[in-house]
């Protein structure tokens, strides 16, 4: 239903349609409602999906429901997708038509996805449609490293992975090419008090005894 020739909206755009969409708004409220509206998309939620936005610590007032169904409804007349789209849509239709869904798994006999401990929900989603009964899939990803909850970054993707796909093999690469001994016993002497982790002992491949050292500095420049 999307013109083949669509543009993929900015935030600036999606801050435009709003202010057309909905009456009596501003453009610096229109911002902090489009915030909102790519926060849900992150999570595969649409306006009729609103009994789930509460656990996902989204808006669920009735005023924001009525603004997000308002811009999707301007967004659709004007044939263009945001950058939420670019997932969400992709999703639906596999999740609604066999056919589809059958000829991508067919085409995709291996699916790879790097950085994986920065994937969103609807990132998972698009992940469970790709894969067919015969997809050979792997994920490569550090639970440790994941810092970007606040832009709906899951870390439950990795943590639960094995529970989604059956016959899930899990490698540690463990092997540190990168910090001296002292520096890598430091960030495990750190990471290992996080609670939710597949955990690992990491072993440094370089030598030398050169230590961490704390800095305080006023400013980046500095820094």
């Amino acid at each position: 239903g999307i013109d083949k020739n669509f543009t993929v909206y900015d935030d600036d755009d999606m801050v435009s349609l709003l202010v057309k969409a909905v009456p009596n708004i501003n453009r610096q409220q229109a911002g902090s409602i489009a915030s909102k509206i790519s926060r849900a998309k992150d999570y595969c939620l649409l306006p009729e999906d609103s009994d789930k936005f509460a656990q996902y610590d989204i808006d669920s007032s009735s005023d924001f429901i009525e603004m997000y169904e308002a811009y999707q409804k301007r967004l659709r007349q004007t044939g263009n997708v945001d950058f939420g789209d670019l997932i969400l849509l992709p999703v639906l239709l596999m999740r609604n038509d066999e056919k589809i869904r059958s000829d991508i798994h067919s085409r995709f006999k291996v699916v790879m996805v790097d950085e994986y401990q920065d994937s969103n929900v609807a990132q998972f989603a698009l992940l469970e449609q790709l894969a067919g009964p015969e997809t050979y899939i792997c994920v490569v990803g550090d639970d440790d490293q994941s810092i970007y909850k606040f832009r709906g970054a899951e870390v439950e993707n990795i943590l639960t992975f094995q529970d989604h796909f059956a016959g899930t093999q899990i490698i540690k690469l463990e092997t540190n090419y990168r910090s001296v001994p002292p520096v890598l016993a430091l960030a495990n002497s750190v990471i290992k008090n996080n609670k939710n982790r597949l955990g690992k002992n990491l072993v440094p491949f370089r030598s030398g005894e050169k230590k961490a050292v704390l800095s305080f500095l006023s400013n980046q420049d500095d820094e």
